[in-house]
């Protein structure tokens, strides 16, 4: 457990680092635009520095990869727990 935490801490500034450097270099607006058919004009589109466009992505990756890790644990839990048979707080032995 220590590890991990002396990991978090050699692998986490770094990161905040470079995240913040992209933040710095890209500033500039860039139009995200939600219309596949017209690039010029599009109907619909936002003008936002690209460095939120990148940064909201990433977040909505983290999130999405911790939902999925979430269910696929709570599927994990559910059935271990089905396979296990009930018994007064001892040790059962497997076979």
């Amino acid at each position: 457990m220590m590890t991990v935490k002396l990991l978090r801490w050699i692998v986490l500034p770094p990161i905040v680092l470079l995240v913040m450097a992209l933040a710095v270099a890209n500033r500039g607006s860039v139009t995200f635009s939600l219309d596949p058919f017209d690039s010029i004009s599009p109907s619909i589109g936002l003008e936002v520095p690209l460095f939120l466009i990148v940064l909201i992505s990433v977040l909505v990756g983290i999130l999405i990869g911790g939902m999925g890790a979430w269910t696929q644990a709570k599927r994990k839990a559910a059935r271990s727990k089905a396979s296990l048979p009930e018994t007064n707080g001892l040790p059962v032995l497997r076979e």
